[in-house]
C-alpha cells in the first residue's frame, strides 16, 4: 500500500461501513473496500456510477473538509445546484433552475413550515450527514414532488458500527464585520451489542452551532421618472427639456445578529434475526435567529416640498439615467428593529423490513410537524436632511448627508412602533408498504411494488399579526437614555461613501412589547389575532401507488428500470371571504382532488471499460404553495385616494405544476476517484405560476387585486459536465494535488405576463461553475473551493410612469478554504475560512444604471478540534 494510501481518514473506527451505501436486496453490489484520504471522493464516485438514475453524491469527509454550516452549504457544490444566500449561508436551493425540489431525510419527505412545501436547508446542521444524494431523474419509487429534482439526506445508521465509536468537534467561528465569535459543538455515539434476542445498536447525534454574523445591505428605492408633464409625482426638469429617470431614496442597514442550529438525533435498531431488522428514529431541529437593524431611509417627498441643486446633476453617458443628483429638504426615517425568527422541524419514524431468499418486505410510518414563527418589533425616528446626495457611479452607490447633524436629538422625533407577529405550522404523517421480488435467471432481474398514504395539514394560525401604532413626534431629547450614534462604521465593508453618524434607538426593550408601548404612554392592548379575511388552512390525502421493474441483458451491456406511479390527492382548502352584499365575512371551504400518472424510464449501456451512458425520461409534479392556494382575500382600502385600494388573494383553481424530463449523460470511472461525466437535459414545465393584478369590485369599490395564475409552458435544456482526479502523476509530495471542477449551462424561457416577453426563469443563472483545489498529503489535508454564477434575473418591479422592469443580480463568486492537520489518530485539527473575499452581490432595476441593492456579509474565520475513537 503506497503511502497515499497510509493516510488514515480521522473518521469513526468503522469508516469503510460507515460511508458505504446502504444496500436493498435488489442491489446484490460487489463490496468496495476503500482506505486512505481519498475514501469520500472514491465512494461518491462509487455512488454515482452504480445508481440506476443520473444523481451526484457528497459523503460525510467531503462535507467535513470545507466550512459548511448547514445542508445548503454542503450540496451547492454539486453540478446543476444553485444556491441563494441568507445572511452569508446558503439558504434556497435549486437543481436546474426549479426551487420545486422534493426533499427527504433518510427517504421519508421533510419540510419547513412556512408558505410553501420545501425543506429550508438552513435548518440543517452538515454534521448530522453521512451523505447527501442529488438525484436528477425521477423514479416510480420516489416520493413524487420534485420538478427539478430530489435531494435524500442521509444519516448515519446505528448498525454502521461494528465497535462502540464517538466523534466530537468543538469549533470557534470568528465574524470580521460582526467583530464576535461563538463556539460550535457536535457529539456522535453509536455502538452495537447483543441481546437476548439478536442484536441491537444505538446511535446520538447532538449538534449545537452559535455564530455571530452581521449584513449590511444598501437599497436604492425603484427608479422615477421625472418630468415637467408629470401629472403627479416628481414634476421636476432635472435636465432642461428632457425627461430623466432617478432613483428615489436609499435604505442603509445594518442587521447584526446570532444564528443557534440545534440537533439531537436518537435512532435505536434491532435485528433478531438475519432477516429482520426493526428502528426507531427521532430527529428533533432548530434554527433560531436573534437580530437587531439600524436602518436609515432618505428620499425626496415631493408632496412635502423637497426639490433639487440643479448643479448636482449628471447622466450616465448616452442615457437618461441620473448618476448623481443632491436632493434639498428630504424626509428621513431611522428605524431600530428586532427581528427573530424560529424554525423548528421535528420527525419521529419507525419501520422494519423482512428479507427473503428472494424477497424482501419492508415498512415505513412517520410523522412529521414543524414551526415558523416570526417576531418584529422596534421604534422609528423621522427628521428631514437639508442636502442629500446619490451617486451611482461607483461599484455601490455613494451617499451623504449634509447641512443636518442626524446625529443631534433635537433633530429628530420618535414617530412610531412597529409590532408584528406570525405564525406558521404544519405537519404531516405518512405510512408507506414495500415489496420487492428478485429473479436469478430473467431479463427482469427485480420487480418493485409498493403504496404510501400521506396526510399534510398547514396554516397560518392567525394570520400576520399587526400592531404598528403611531407616536405624536415624541422628540427624541425627550428620551436620551434611548438613543445613541449607529456604532458599526464602515458601512458596506468601505465599498461606497454611505451615511454615519446618525442617531439610533437602543432597541434595550424591543423583545418586551408591553414595556416598549408604557415607555411611550401607549395604552392600546396588544392584538393577538391577525385580519381573517387572510386566514388559511389546508388539508391534503395523497394516495400513491407505484411499479416499477428493473431489467438486465449482460451480454448487451444494457440495464435499466421502468414504472409507473399513480398518485390521487384529496385537498380541501379554507379561509374566509367577505360577502359583497352586507360586508360580513363568512368562511369558504374549497374541496378539490387530482389523479397523476407518473411513467418514468432510464437505460444504461456499458460497452466496457471506464465508460457508461444513460437515457432517461419521466414525468413530475409539484402542487402550488399553501398560501397561492388559499382561497382567502386579504383588502387593502385607502382612505385617502380610493384609487389606490389594494387587495391579494390565493387562487384554489390553480393546478399542480408538471413536468416533461429527458436526460443523456456519459460517464466514466478511471479508478482512484478519477472521474468525469457530461449530462445533456431538457424540461418541459407546465403551469408556472405567475401574478397578475387587475380591478375587481368588492363591497361596492374598485381594488386593484393580485391573484396567482398557471402562467404558459416554460422550456428548460442544458448540459453538466464534472470531472474530478489527484495529479498521481507528479513526483513526491505533488501528488498530493487534486482537482474537482463542474461547470451547468443553462437555457431556459418562459412568457412573462407582466413584461410581455418570453425570459429567462427567476434565480436561474445561465452559467454556473465550481472548481475546488485539493491536497492530501502526510497528515495535512487542504481544500480551495471557489463557487461562481453567472447575472440571473431575480423580481419583477412595477414602475409608475416607466412601466414593469426585470431586476437582475450581477455575476458573483464565493471563496471557501480549509486546512486540516492530522496530528495523531484521534486528533484532528483545522483552520477553516468562508467568504474569504468579502464578496460584494449587487443587482439593479432592468439596466446596470439603475442600482437596486448591493450586500456585503463577514469572512468568517474558524478553527475546530475533532477528536475520533
Amino acid at each position: 500500500m503506497n503511502t497515499m494510501k497510509q493516510l488514515g481518514l480521522t473518521v469513526l473506527a468503522a469508516s469503510a461501513t460507515l460511508l458505504a451505501p446502504a444496500t436493498s436486496l435488489a442491489q446484490k453490489l460487489d463490496t468496495v473496500i476503500v482506505t486512505g484520504v481519498r475514501s469520500s471522493i472514491e465512494s461518491a464516485a462509487a455512488r454515482k456510477r452504480r445508481a440506476d438514475d443520473v444523481v451526484d453524491s457528497v459523503v460525510a469527509e467531503d462535507i467535513a473538509r470545507l466550512p459548511d454550516l448547514n445542508v445548503a452549504d454542503a450540496v451547492q457544490r454539486i453540478s446543476g445546484v444553485q444556491i441563494t444566500r441568507d445572511r452569508g449561508e446558503a439558504s434556497v436551493l435549486s437543481v436546474r433552475g426549479l426551487t420545486q425540489v422534493e426533499t427527504t431525510l433518510n427517504g421519508r419527505e421533510v419540510f419547513t413550515a412556512g408558505f410553501g412545501r420545501a425543506l429550508d436547508y438552513a435548518d440543517l446542521p452538515s454534521e448530522m450527514l453521512a451523505g447527501i444524494d442529488v438525484y436528477k431523474t425521477a423514479a416510480a419509487a420516489r416520493i413524487e414532488g420534485g420538478l427539478g429534482g430530489s435531494v435524500d439526506l442521509r444519516t448515519r445508521h446505528p448498525f454502521d458500527f461494528r465497535q462502540p465509536a464517538l466523534a466530537a468537534t468543538a469549533r470557534y467561528l470568528h465574524g470580521d464585520l460582526a467583530g464576535k465569535g461563538a463556539g460550535q459543538l457536535s457529539v456522535l455515539l453509536g455502538g452495537r451489542a447483543p441481546a437476548g434476542v439478536g442484536e441491537v445498536a444505538g446511535l446520538v447525534n447532538l449538534v449545537l452551532q452559535d455564530r455571530a454574523y452581521r449584513e449590511d445591505l444598501k437599497g436604492s428605492g425603484a427608479p422615477m421618472l421625472c418630468s415637467a408633464r408629470a401629472s403627479s409625482g416628481c414634476r421636476l426638469d432635472l435636465a432642461p427639456g428632457q425627461d430623466s429617470v432617478v432613483s428615489s431614496s436609499t435604505s442603509e442597514s445594518t442587521s447584526l445578529g446570532r444564528r443557534r442550529r440545534g440537533l439531537a438525533t436518537v435512532m435505536l435498531g434491532w435485528r433478531p434475526s438475519a432477516a429482520v431488522d426493526l428502528y426507531a428514529e427521532a430527529h428533533l431541529a432548530e434554527l433560531s435567529t436573534r437580530q437587531q437593524t439600524q436602518q436609515v431611509n432618505v428620499g425626496p417627498n415631493f408632496a412635502a416640498g423637497s426639490g433639487f441643486d440643479p448643479a448636482s446633476v449628471t447622466f450616465f453617458a448616452g442615457s437618461h439615467d441620473v448618476q448623481r443628483i443632491t436632493w434639498t429638504d428630504a424626509p428621513v426615517s431611522i428605524l431600530g428593529f428586532v427581528r427573530d425568527t424560529v424554525d423548528r422541524t421535528r420527525q419521529l419514524a419507525a419501520g422494519g423490513s423482512w428479507t427473503g431468499e428472494s424477497l424482501h418486505l419492508s415498512a415505513d410510518l412517520s410523522h412529521t410537524r414543524s414551526l415558523n414563527r416570526l417576531y418584529f418589533s422596534g421604534p422609528t425616528l423621522a427628521g428631514k436632511a437639508a442636502r442629500f446626495t446619490q451617486d451611482a457611479g461607483g461599484v455601490a452607490p455613494a451617499t451623504a448627508v449634509e447641512g443636518t447633524d442626524l446625529g443631534a436629538p433635537s433633530q429628530l422625533r420618535y414617530v412610531s412602533l412597529a409590532y408584528r407577529v406570525r405564525p406558521l405550522r404544519g405537519s404531516l404523517s405518512a405510512g408507506r408498504l414495500d415489496a420487492e421480488w428478485l429473479f436469478d435467471q430473467a431479463a427482469l432481474d427485480q420487480l418493485s411494488v409498493g403504496w404510501r398514504r400521506s396526510r399534510r395539514e398547514a396554516d397560518n394560525a392567525d394570520n400576520l399579526i399587526f400592531g404598528d401604532v403611531p407616536l405624536p413626534g415624541t422628540p427624541a431629547t425627550a428620551l436620551p437614555a434611548r438613543t445613541a450614534l449607529y456604532p458599526y462604521a464602515p458601512f458596506l465593508d468601505g465599498r461606497a461613501p454611505s451615511i454615519t453618524g446618525y442617531l439610533t434607538d437602543t432597541l434595550v426593550d424591543a423583545r418586551d412589547p408591553v414595556q416598549l408601548r408604557q415607555d411611550f404612554g401607549i395604552s392600546t392592548p396588544l392584538p393577538t389575532a391577525g385580519g381573517p379575511l387572510g386566514v388559511w388552512r389546508i388539508r391534503e390525502v395523497t394516495d400513491a401507488l407505484y411499479a416499477q421493474g428493473h431489467w438486465r441483458l449482460p451480454a448487451l451491456g444494457l440495464d435499466g428500470l421502468a414504472g409507473v406511479r399513480l398518485v390521487q390527492t384529496r385537498s380541501a382548502l379554507g379561509g374566509n371571504q367577505s360577502v359583497p352584499s352586507s360586508g360580513s365575512i363568512a368562511p369558504l371551504e374549497v374541496d378539490a382532488r387530482t389523479r397523476d400518472w407518473l411513467p418514468s424510464a432510464s437505460l444504461r449501456w456499458r460497452p466496457g471499460g471506464p465508460w457508461q451512458w444513460r437515457v432517461a425520461a419521466s414525468r413530475s409534479i409539484t402542487r402550488p404553495d399553501f398560501n397561492l392556494m388559499s382561497p382567502s382575500v386579504t383588502l387593502t382600502p385607502n382612505s385617502v385616494n380610493p384609487q389606490l385600494n389594494q387587495g391579494t388573494a390565493g387562487n384554489p383553481a390553480l393546478r399542480p405544476m408538471r413536468a416533461t424530463n429527458a436526460d443523456l449523460a456519459a460517464e466514466a470511472d478511471f479508478g482512484a476517484g478519477h472521474a468525469a461525466a457530461l449530462t445533456l437535459f431538457w424540461k418541459r414545465v407546465d403551469g408556472f405560476v405567475a401574478s397578475l393584478s387587475q380591478a375587481e369590485t368588492h363591497d361596492g369599490q374598485l381594488y386593484q387585486v393580485s391573484r396567482p395564475y398557471n402562467a404558459d409552458a416554460g422550456h428548460l435544456r442544458g448540459a453538466e459536465l464534472a470531472y474530478q482526479r489527484f495529479l498521481d502523476f507528479l513526483p513526491g509530495a505533488w501528488r498530493g494535488l487534486g482537482l474537482q471542477a463542474n461547470a451547468t449551462f443553462v437555457h431556459s424561457e418562459a412568457y412573462d405576463r407582466v413584461l410581455r416577453a418570453n425570459l429567462p426563469l427567476q434565480s436561474l443563472s445561465r452559467r454556473s461553475f465550481n472548481l475546488v483545489g485539493l491536497y492530501e498529503w502526510g497528515p495535512w489535508s487542504a481544500r480551495l473551493a471557489w463557487n461562481w454564477r453567472s447575472s440571473f434575473p431575480s423580481g419583477t418591479a412595477s414602475v409608475v410612469g416607466i412601466g414593469a422592469l426585470q431586476t437582475s443580480t450581477r455575476a458573483y463568486g464565493w471563496l471557501d478554504a480549509s486546512l486540516r492537520w492530522r496530528i495523531n489518530d484521534r486528533l484532528t485539527w483545522s483552520l477553516d475560512g468562508g467568504n474569504l473575499q468579502g464578496t460584494l452581490r449587487r443587482s439593479y432595476f432592468g439596466v446596470e444604471t439603475r442600482p437596486q441593492n448591493a450586500w456585503v456579509n463577514d469572512r468568517q474565520i474558524g478553527t475546530s478540534l475533532s477528536l475520533r475513537t
